[in-house]
């Protein structure tokens, strides 16, 4: 799904991460839930681990069925925590 990432989205995650914009907010066994707190909203993040799908309640993820920068920002946090 990377490559299908715009530039202008990536960019967007990346600075989203660097400004500690996502939020790590609970972690079960089935899922893992984070806040990006963007400029004018706060979104929703869900990674289901049986699944290993990611979700966003934002409009660009949900109308186009495209990776959005708040889901490739808490990637980004998840990379990180695992290191």
């Amino acid at each position: 799904m990377n490559s299908e990432i715009s530039r202008k989205v990536r960019k967007k995650a990346y600075l989203l991460f660097r400004e500690g914009k996502v939020k790590k907010e609970l972690e079960t066994d089935k899922r893992i839930h984070f806040k990006v707190f963007g400029k004018t909203e706060v979104h929703s993040v869900i990674f289901d681990k049986e699944k290993g799908v990611w979700s966003c309640d934002c409009s660009w993820n949900t109308l186009k069925k495209k990776e959005c920068s708040h889901i490739f920002s808490s990637r980004l946090l998840e990379r990180k925590e695992l290191r």
